[in-house]
């Protein structure tokens, strides 16, 4: 049912999704009420321009999905802001939208497919919607599901503060060995974040050792495209462990045998022969 309003360009109408029954609220709304939230991934320009083609051409036919700001009037966008962007660049006053519950937006953000993020755009937005959540609820276990919903893995917080330490860092090498050792915790989530800030300088120190045994096998004339996923690989505990492991314990052992391994680079040579 439509809300009284003064009019069209106000009208708010009441509906559920047909999916989960989610109750939403289509409207049109002020683009100055309009911000988008921080966890979403950095606009491409190219895509903003593709959107700005297309509403020349057929007019502005999508709403953006938001949700109701809780400290001021407005809205955060958690799905859209190339259309936000197009709509602003065509100097449109008015755009519209689907409100959508508050406890909604973290796990949209997380499933966002208008573009496949990568390892290190996936960490990077777990990462920040886990810090948000160590403030406003430090207290709340981090293997609570709503943690898992917002994160999706334990991991990926985890490469997000290790890309954080080191740009760098090659994630998705490091990533099946993270799944099998690196699982949420039955602790509160602000005694977590330092311990997740320690396993991810083991995955940082971890990478630094592989990147200087490439280095060696580079002077002996043994590099290949392939050669930092051998050493993983050569380095990795769990290569035959089939239930889930101990972090540190497996970290550890990594961390010793690049160690060892530095010392003598052809050995990872002699294990591929």
């Amino acid at each position: 049912m439509a809300r009284p309003s003064s009019s069209a360009s106000d009208v708010r109408l009441d509906f559920k999704d047909p999916a989960k029954r989610t109750n939403l609220v289509f409207a049109v709304v002020p683009i100055a009420s309009l911000e988008v939230i921080s966890h979403q991934r950095k606009a491409s320009d190219a895509h903003v321009k593709r959107v700005v083609e297309s509403v020349d051409r057929v007019g502005f036919l999508a709403p953006l999905v938001v949700v109701e700001r809780e400290d001021t009037d407005g809205y955060f966008v958690i799905d859209g802001q190339h259309r936000l962007l197009a709509a602003r660049e065509l100097g449109l006053r008015r755009v519209p939208v689907v409100i959508a519950p508050r406890r909604a937006a973290r796990r949209m953000l997380t499933l966002n497919v208008e573009k496949e993020p990568n390892i290190r755009e996936r960490s990077a937005v777990a990462l920040s919607i886990y810090r948000e959540l160590v403030d406003s609820s430090g207290a709340l276990p981090e293997d609570d599901e709503e943690v898992a919903d917002a994160t999706q893995h334990a991991h990926y917080v985890t490469l997000g503060l290790a890309y954080a330490q080191y740009g760098r860092l090659a994630g998705s090498s490091y990533e099946p060995i993270l799944r099998r050792c690196d699982s949420y915790l039955d602790r509160p989530l602000a005694e977590c974040l330092p311990i997740r800030e320690a396993r991810a300088a083991k995955v940082v120190e971890a990478h630094r050792l592989v990147r200087a045994v490439t280095d060696q096998l580079k002077e002996l004339g043994a590099w290949h495209e392939f050669v930092g996923a051998q050493i993983i690989s050569f380095a990795n505990p769990l290569r035959r462990a089939r239930k889930q492991h101990s972090f540190d314990e497996t970290f550890d052992k990594m961390i010793a045998k690049l160690h060892d391994l530095e010392q003598d680079p052809k050995k990872v040579l002699r294990a591929a022969g």
